[in-house]
């Protein structure tokens, strides 16, 4: 059985977003082209990090691959629809007490 790569969201969305940033006249297309992914798979990572908070995406960045399979994006995303920084942060600070219950 193969082996699932957890790759972290927060982070491809960077590199997403950091290589609009190093190349200006650059467009999702063209990182469509370059990464090989969809212009729909690049709009959703690049809102995943604009969306959520630093406290959280600086968590996620330097999160061992262990954690990163209980933080999906799939997980994460509904995070950016709550109204404040503050509920974004408070339930996010409830999922990571949810992966200490499921480690004991």
């Amino acid at each position: 059985m193969r082996q699932r790569d957890y790759t972290n969201p927060i982070d491809t969305g960077s590199r997403f977003a950091q290589y609009l940033k190093d190349h200006p006249e650059s467009t999702y297309d063209d990182i469509t082209t370059i990464f090989g992914v969809s212009k729909a798979r690049v709009c959703q990572m690049i809102a995943l990090c604009k969306r959520l908070p630093a406290q959280i995406t600086d968590y996620l960045l330097n999160a061992e691959p262990k954690i990163l399979k209980h933080f999906t994006e799939r997980k994460l995303r509904p995070l950016t629809l709550l109204a404040s920084d503050d509920d974004k942060i408070e339930r996010f600070d409830e999922m990571k007490e949810g992966l200490v219950a499921i480690k004991n």
